[in-house]
């Protein structure tokens, strides 16, 4: 058997500090598979559809690479259609104020590739999305493995299916902080071990050949040796990578399967434990709980990844299984498509978790080093353009 793994935005479900990997065991096939990750839902668009194609797992060419293809076209039961664009390579968009997703209609994804292959997902049902009744959280002590105390949040939910008679849901969380670092400080009290690489691409006209700090830091070398004890370092521009903001996720994904009672609610579901970490609450952490309704296909997809997450004992170690997909190829030389297009009533709900929720806050860790690099190379999934509700 062949196995290869897919690295996607939503189905993986990074942790904070590493990527983890679903491995689809897919037997024997003569080209790389084409991965799609998208969904419709019942809140205004634009949607987004990722297409990448698969890797070897044993190849050291492991990488996401995005696939561009000939047209990505979305339609429901009720004759209403819209074409994607393509916005980046591999990654194509519904337009602002375009296709909404209603409850009770039916999907369907048709994506033709270039070399005249032809997929269509499985008609795939919007189903109510019930309700987050409350979002909560928990500061707790705990021992870590030496005897030392730590401290974090458990964050639970009260979740109920509404007057909807759905039982199948998915809940997704993303955590996003802020962090500040100083990658003016590099080629500090370390020398040169402590600097950014050399570079041969001159920033300006005057400046040295080595500019020794990273060229975001908005600080330049105008020494006219190239040697950091002749360097003469000015600022000429604010910092552009100094703060970042980065999303983590639910490392497994939390299903409803049957458990819900009688009275079709969910109660105190412990959906993620947030570290007391110093990098984490420098400032404060932003919590965003989805609740997304799922038909019978779309569950039996999200299921298969949880089991095999649970069943992995080391990231280095993954065990291998079969995901089931929802593309079926209707033209072209037979090439499997993984991974899933689903449509998915959804319903939302946010809080943050501030330092002044840690009692005492000399509790919170200090970095014992400050980053003297770029903010976007301290954690994955960071970005330096802060997010609209962080004021």
């Amino acid at each position: 058997m062949k196995y290869y793994s897919i690295l996607s935005p939503f189905l993986i479900l990074l942790t904070i500090a590493c990527v983890d990997s679903i491995f689809i065991d897919i037997g024997s096939s003569p080209a790389f598979p084409v991965v799609v990750d998208g969904h419709i839902s019942n809140l205004p668009g634009p949607y987004t559809i990722v297409i990448t194609q698969a890797f070897d797992i044993d190849s050291k060419k492991n990488i996401k690479i995005p696939v561009t293809v000939s047209r990505v076209t979305i339609s429901d039961d009720k004759g209403v259609h819209e074409e994607f664009k393509e916005v980046d390579k591999g990654y194509y968009q519904t337009l602002a104020g375009g296709i909404q997703g209603i409850v009770g209609r039916v999907y369907t994804v048709r994506i033709e590739m270039l070399d005249g292959r032809i997929y269509e997902s499985i008609p795939d049902t919007l189903l109510a999305s019930g309700k987050i009744d409350s979002l909560y959280y928990t500061f707790r002590q705990d021992k870590s493995t030496d005897g030392s105390p730590k401290y974090g949040f458990d964050v639970f939910l009260n979740a109920s299916r509404g007057a909807s008679h759905q039982e199948l849901f998915l809940w997704k969380f993303t955590g996003t902080f802020q962090s500040d670092t100083n990658p003016e400080l590099a080629c500090g009290s370390a020398g040169l071990n402590d600097c950014a690489p050399c570079s041969n691409n001159k920033p300006c006209s005057e400046c040295s050949i080595c500019n020794f700090k990273p060229l975001c830091s908005g600080i330049r070398n105008y020494g006219t040796i190239p040697t950091i004890a002749h360097a003469d370092f000015r600022r000429v521009a604010p910092c552009s990578c100094c703060t970042c903001w980065y999303d983590f996720f639910n490392p497994v994904p939390i299903l409803s399967d049957d458990q819900f009672n009688s009275n079709g609610r969910y109660p105190s579901l412990k959906v993620n434990y947030i570290p007391l970490d110093p990098w984490i609450f420098q400032h404060r952490v932003h919590i965003k709980l989805s609740q997304m309704s799922l038909t019978h296909q779309a569950y039996k997809f999200f299921n298969a990844v949880r089991s095999q997450k649970n069943a992995v004992n080391s990231l280095f170690q993954p065990i291998t299984g079969k995901i089931p997909g929802n593309f079926v190829e209707v033209n072209g030389s037979k090439t499997p498509m993984l991974g899933q297009f689903f449509a998915t009533g959804i319903s939302n709900k946010t809080l943050f978790i501030t330092r002044e929720d840690v009692q005492p806050q000399s509790l919170i860790p200090s970095p014992e080093l400050p980053w003297n690099d770029s903010c976007l190379s301290l954690f994955p999934n960071g970005t330096t353009t802060k997010p609209d509700y962080w004021d």
